[in-house]
């Protein structure tokens, strides 16, 4: 009887594939179901998450070096629920590692006829942070405190 998936394997072949920039690789671990959402961007499927991982690992620029902690599993017959926290670091190219990216992450996992499978995702399931405003707007905003500070003084 299988007693779920080893989800240290699944998120360490990902981590394998994202580190050699291996498109298959990251992909071997999603069900071609899958779906996956972020806040402030468009909920992406297998063609659409394979199509950015092809992008991403063709442009230049550093990348995060990942680690996580898994923090539940849940399995109940062919579905399992993983909860787990991530965080991404980089150098920069100096000696430093400064941690760019961090988030929690739930995973669905189906068990089926390639094994288990990823075929939800949901990251960082807090709001997204508002944009700063545009340079003009901040200066009339601090126009507008200067004044009002200049008003309490009188």
């Amino acid at each position: 009887m299988d007693n779920g998936p080893n989800v240290k394997e699944i998120f360490e072949t990902w981590i394998a594939g994202y580190k050699a920039l291996n498109v298959d690789q990251v992909m071997s671990v999603m069900d071609r179901s899958v779906r996956y959402s972020e806040p402030c961007i468009k909920e992406q499927n297998y063609d659409s998450l394979s199509r950015w991982y092809k992008f991403d690992f063709e442009r230049s620029g550093t990348r995060p070096s990942w680690q996580f902690t898994i923090e539940s599993v849940d399995v109940g017959g062919d579905l399992a629920v993983v909860i787990s926290q991530w965080s991404g670091f980089t150098d920069f190219g100096t000696r430093l590692q400064a941690e760019v990216r961090r988030f929690r992450s739930i995973d669905l996992l189906r068990n089926g006829a390639d094994g288990w499978k990823i075929f939800r995702t949901v990251n960082n399931p807090d709001p997204c942070f508002m944009p700063v405003p545009p340079v003009s707007k901040q200066r009339k905003t601090a126009k507008k405190k200067a004044k009002k500070k200049a008003k309490k003084k009188k």
